[in-house]
Formats: C-alpha cells, sequence, structure tokens
C-alpha cells in the first residue's frame, strides 16, 4: 500500500476489519487544546507552515494489513537520524533490518547474516521496504483527492492530531498527523469502507543527533560502516 506503488512484501491484515476511527475528543469539548480551524481547503498550507518534523527520533510502530481470512500483524522499530535511517520489522517467525542515506538501502535477516544492497529511488523508498507510508506524507496529499480535514484530539493516548481524508475511486486513505512532532501517528486505508491497512504509532521519543541509542545502528552484520562519512 506504500504511495509510491512500488512491489512490495506480503503484507498481512486483519481477519476482522475495522472500520471506526479511535475515540475522539472535539475542539468543542476540549477546553485547553486549541488550534487553528483546519479544512479540506487549508489543511495542506497549514501542515506545511506549522509543523517541523524532527530529524533525530526513535519511533515504533503496529501494522496490520489484511483483508478476508488472511491476515497478519508485525511491528517496525525505526532509529532515523536524517538522512540515515534503521527500520526493524518482526512478525511471529522473523525480524527484517533495513539501513538507509536515501540513496542506498542494505537489507538483511536475523536468520541469515547475508544481506542485500537495493537502490533507493523516486519508485522505491526505505518506506516501501519496511512496508510504511511514504515519510513526505505532504507530497502525497498535494496528488490526491483531500475530501475531509479537521483537528482532532485521539484519547488513550491524549494525541492532538490534524486529520486528513483522501479519496481515490473506493480506496479511502486516512492521515492523522501528530501535532506536537509532525509525524504520522496513524494512517489507515479503507477499501469500500472495510479497513484493508493500519497503521499506529506506539512509541516515540525524540533524540539528540550524538545520542548512543545510534551507536552501530547504521552498520551492517559483518561490521561494516557503509554510511560512515553521513555519521561523521
Amino acid at each position: 500500500f506504500s504511495q509510491s506503488r512500488a512491489p512490495q512484501e506480503g503484507i498481512v491484515l486483519p481477519q476482522e476489519p475495522v472500520t471506526e476511527a479511535p475515540p475522539i475528543v472535539t475542539p468543542e469539548e476540549s477546553q485547553t487544546d486549541s488550534f487553528v480551524q483546519i479544512t479540506p481547503e487549508n489543511v495542506l498550507p497549514v501542515l506545511q507552515e506549522t509543523l517541523d518534523k524532527p530529524t533525530a527520533y526513535h519511533q515504533s510502530y503496529t501494522v496490520s494489513v489484511g483483508a478476508d481470512d488472511a491476515q497478519s500483524q508485525r511491528s517496525v522499530e525505526l532509529w532515523v537520524n536524517w538522512p540515515l535511517v534503521h527500520g526493524e520489522v518482526s512478525d511471529k517467525n522473523r525480524t527484517k533490518t533495513v539501513i538507509s542515506d536515501g540513496e542506498t538501502a542494505y537489507l538483511w535477516y536475523n536468520s541469515d547474516p547475508n544481506y542485500i544492497t537495493v537502490p533507493l529511488t523516486d519508485s522505491v523508498e526505505i518506506w516501501d521496504l519496511l512496508g510504511l507510508p511514504a515519510h513526505d506524507y505532504l507530497a502525497a496529499l498535494a496528488d490526491a483527492e483531500i475530501t475531509d480535514a479537521d483537528y482532532l484530539v485521539l484519547e488513550d493516548p491524549r494525541v492532538q492530531c490534524a486529520y486528513v481524508c483522501t479519496q481515490a475511486g473506493d480506496v479511502t486513505w486516512r492521515y492523522w498527523v501528530e501535532l506536537d512532532s509532525g509525524l504520522l501517528y496513524m494512517t489507515d486505508v479503507l477499501e469500500r469502507s472495510t479497513q484493508v491497512y493500519l497503521v499506529r504509532q506506539t512509541y516515540l521519543e525524540l533524540l539528540a543527533q550524538e545520542d548512543e541509542s545510534f551507536s552501530g545502528r547504521f552498520q551492517l552484520p559483518d561490521g561494516t560502516r557503509p554510511f560512515a562519512a553521513e555519521e561523521e
């Protein structure tokens, strides 16, 4: 379901699709949270002018993809020290690790230390290899038909979000952008009102670029550091 339309590895979805959005508190119900009114007409300028994505952070998502009796759920953990990205995609069977500098990606599995090299292009990004929506969601929104937008406050945990809904035929993309971080908090895809893809953030920690948690994250299984120049 990457918006780059690049070929994807099989991803598994929930057997019983959920079509309801998470609980929200509307702006009228919130006495302490306030944000500029968001509409389909102004949501892009609002996001472009008010949000500033962090360049160094540790983030985790749960990902569900599926239809009918096929299902799969996995976790994706990211360490981002832009432009360097270390991602780990885990299910009950194995873990796939991907590292990239935005131009080249290296991919391997915990069951096999041998890695493969993947040149990245406009049609194949690291987010495709991780099974996540494109990091540049603003570009995706600019090319889509926006049918709804609003300011929402999600509950449990309480997160202030800009909500954006886009439509393309029978397919609906919904985005919840966390206003504090500028990162995607949640995204889902509906096909004829049935949810077939769901990504939801479970953890986020903003880091300094020199944080020790990045140590060893951008090296290959044999210890080679292909992005040494970018790390310095």
